[in-house]
C-alpha cells in the first residue's frame, strides 16, 4: 500500500521557488497550517496553499511553467482552454488531500461514478488542485504522477464538458475535456478527501521523503 505523503508549508515554498512561482506563505499562516490536522489516508498527497493565491490557477501555472517539454514540468500545448473561465479559477487556500493515482474501480467509467464515491467521503478535485499535486511532487522527487492515467475534475467548460488532467509524460501535462458520458481506459478519478469525514492528525507535517 502506498503511504500517505505530506508536503509542509516550507516544502511548498521550496517547490514554488523551483517552479518559478512567486506566491509565499506569511509567518502567521505557516504557524496556523502547522497546527491544523492533516489527512493521513494511505495513497494521498496532502499539501497546503497560501492565501496569496493570485497565480495559482490553471492558466496562471501555465504562464509560469510554460509549454516547453524540454523544461519539465510543463503543459502540453493545447490552446483550446486559453479563453475558458475555469482556467482562471484560483486554488482555495488551506490544506488539500488528493489521491496520487486514479482509483482502480473508477477507471474506464463515466463521471457519474463520482456520486458513488461520496459515500466514502471522496469527491472530485479541481483541475488546479491536480496540477499542483503533480507539480509539487515532481519538484520534490522528480517523479511524474499520472504518467499513464488522467482524472476527472469538477471543473467544466463553457460548453458544459468536464475537464480532465493527467498523462504527465515527456510532452507535459494534458488538460482535456469530455462529455459526461465519456469513458476511456486510463481515465478515472484521483479523489479528494472530505476533511470532515477523516480522523485528522494534529502533529506537524513531515517533509516529502
Amino acid at each position: 500500500m502506498i503511504p500517505a505523503v505530506t508536503i509542509s508549508p516550507q516544502d511548498v515554498t521550496q517547490c514554488f521557488r523551483s517552479l518559478g512561482i512567486s506566491n509565499r506563505f506569511d509567518h502567521s499562516e505557516e504557524l496556523s497550517l502547522e497546527t491544523t490536522g492533516i489527512v493521513t489516508r494511505p495513497g494521498f498527497l496532502s499539501f497546503p496553499t497560501p492565501r496569496d493565491n493570485s497565480n495559482l490557477s490553471v492558466l496562471g501555472l501555465r504562464r509560469v511553467v510554460g509549454v516547453d517539454s524540454d523544461k519539465p514540468p510543463s503543459f502540453y500545448d493545447h490552446p483550446w482552454y486559453l479563453g475558458e473561465a475555469f482556467g482562471e479559477k484560483v486554488c482555495e487556500p488551506g490544506w488539500h488531500s488528493i489521491e496520487m493515482n486514479v482509483i482502480a474501480d473508477s477507471i474506464g467509467k463515466a463521471i457519474y461514478h463520482a456520486d458513488e464515491l461520496k459515500e466514502r467521503g471522496l469527491y472530485l478535485p479541481s483541475a488546479v488542485e491536480v496540477l499542483l499535486m503533480l507539480f509539487f511532487h515532481f519538484a520534490a522527487t522528480g517523479e511524474r504522477l499520472l504518467n499513464r492515467g488522467h482524472t476527472w475534475t469538477y471543473d467544466r467548460t463553457t460548453e458544459g464538458r468536464f475537464v480532465t488532467v493527467g498523462a504527465f509524460g515527456r510532452n507535459g501535462v494534458f488538460v482535456s475535456s469530455h462529455e459526461v458520458g465519456f469513458q476511456s481506459k486510463g481515465l478515472g478519478i484521483c479523489a479528494k478527501v472530505d476533511p470532515k469525514s477523516e480522523v485528522r492528525d494534529s502533529s506537524p507535517p513531515s517533509a516529502v521523503p
